[in-house]
């Protein structure tokens, strides 16, 4: 059965077991009763022992994150989305955010394999801001979360995003995110 995130179905495709410990460890950061009940929620999934270099069923997992999500809300949903930049390997010749945001769809997709996943599109504006725009079956906050997480790993300061025009959630195939370093 196709299980639609989006206009995107997920069946067949899979994740990455860096992308599910991602979440897991940062699920071990929730207060006691949240942590027991998102655990119970990745444990349903058959997501909780999750090891680097396997892959896992993407519809599992996204339904794993919407019920994390509707558990705990979309700030600790965007904060386990921010853990991905420090779990997954960006490439070694980032010299910044738009680098970042740039190399961020490659670092997806490298996470993500059998199908089309979706991905991340950044445009530079300015000389310290641009917009990216995300297609994937996640959750918005997961995203948001992991485009900040991305660019607050390269910057060297103060990093913004928000949230502008279209979203998933309202119907929109995309969400929009203005970041600003």
């Amino acid at each position: 059965m196709s299980v639609p995130r989006g206009d995107r179905p997920v069946t067949e495709i899979e994740v990455t077991g860096e992308w599910v410990r991602a979440v897991a460890a940062g699920v071990e950061k929730f207060s006691a009763d949240s942590r027991e009940s998102a655990l119970i929620v990745l444990e349903e999934a058959d997501l909780a022992g999750a090891e680097p270099g396997e892959w896992y069923s993407l519809a599992g997992y996204v339904d794993a994150v919407a019920a994390i999500h509707d558990l705990v809300g979309d700030q600790a949903v965007h904060a386990l989305g921010q853990r991905i930049a420090r779990a997954v390997p960006f490439p070694d010749d980032i010299e910044g955010v738009p680098d970042a945001l740039v190399a961020l769809d490659e670092v997806y997709r490298a996470g993500h394999r059998g199908g089309d996943v979706g991905g991340y599109d950044f445009r530079q504006i300015g000389e310290d801001d641009g917009r990216v725009e995300c297609r994937t079956p996640y959750p918005c906050a997961f995203d948001r979360g992991i485009v900040e997480g991305a660019a607050v790993a390269h910057a060297d300061g103060f990093v913004c995003v928000c949230e502008i025009g279209a979203c998933r959630t309202d119907g929109a195939d995309r969400c929009t995110y203005e970041v600003s370093w």
